[in-house]
């Protein structure tokens, strides 16, 4: 009988035969496309050429499309970034397209892994937000703005209007601070979701093949549908794991642009 966990992994990669029983598991995998990744930056630094071919091709389009985004979000510090931005994507995609191999383990689909990278993007905000601008100027967005008050209105006027800077006072910070904390578990568990969400699609089309499979011949053209259905959503699959590191990356650039960029630059990229 075939199960959820087996339809998952419908072939498996006998690492057990060389004694590493438990090597195909997200932690492993997530190795192997780091290692991966820098094989093949070596790889394409080692032959670079005017005209660039192949390997060398690939990856300056990957820098291009980086750059082309970083630079109107970031801003002045977007070289600074670009690494983090750079390894992001190409890490996400790498992991997401290993994922799609029958037997592999995806490590985009675990939630441990997804927030680390999100805790990364998050301390880095952070952290480059207050050395940019400072403790104070960083944290003022956390309150409300300065409102005068006329003197010359009414008593009434002011009382109100000292009430509503008094509440704002009160869930500006709050809200500020949620908003924030918000940001790395958003980050978590879209890529999570799509993620593992595609794994249960491909691991469900698996299971209608074995349940439709039977010994007349309608019943085998019917299980022949599901099976199309794996190849078609693996090919989509491809483009998913795209717009998937994209996404990460692009949300990496917004939120830290916007902790980095100083006022007059952000008034200038409008």
């Amino acid at each position: 009988m075939v199960t959820m966990e087996t339809a998952e992994s419908p072939f498996s990669i006998p690492f057990g035969h060389w004694g590493m029983d438990n090597a195909n598991n997200p932690l492993t995998v997530s190795w192997f496309v780091t290692l991966l990744l820098l094989i093949l930056f070596l790889i394409a630094r080692s032959n670079l050429k005017a005209v660039p071919q192949g390997l060398q091709n690939f990856f300056e389009m990957i820098i291009e499309f980086v750059q082309g985004l970083s630079e109107p979000l970031v801003g002045k510090q977007a070289e600074f970034f670009f690494p983090l931005f750079f390894y992001l994507f190409t890490f996400i995609l790498f992991s997401n397209l290993i994922g799609l191999i029958p037997g592999s383990a995806c490590p985009t689909s675990r939630v441990d892994m997804n927030l680390g990278m999100a805790l990364v993007v998050f301390l880095s905000t952070h952290f480059w937000g207050i050395k940019t601008k400072g403790f104070k100027g960083y944290f003022a967005h956390f309150l409300p703005p300065s409102i005068e008050i006329d003197p010359n209105s009414g008593l009434g006027m002011k009382i109100l209007m000292r009430g509503v800077v008094a509440l704002l006072w009160i869930m500006m910070p709050p809200i500020h601070l949620v908003g924030e904390l918000v940001k790395p578990v958003s980050l978590t568990l879209r890529l999570f979701g799509n993620m593992m969400g595609k794994e249960k699609v491909l691991a469900v089309s698996i299971l209608l093949v074995g349940a439709f499979w039977g010994d007349s011949f309608v019943s085998k053209m019917i299980a022949v549908a599901p099976g199309i259905l794996r190849t078609l959503i693996t090919v989509l699959g491809v483009f998913v794991s795209f717009i998937q590191a994209f996404v990460f990356m692009f949300l990496s650039m917004v939120y830290i642009g916007e902790a980095v960029k100083k006022h007059e630059e952000a008034e200038g990229a409008h």
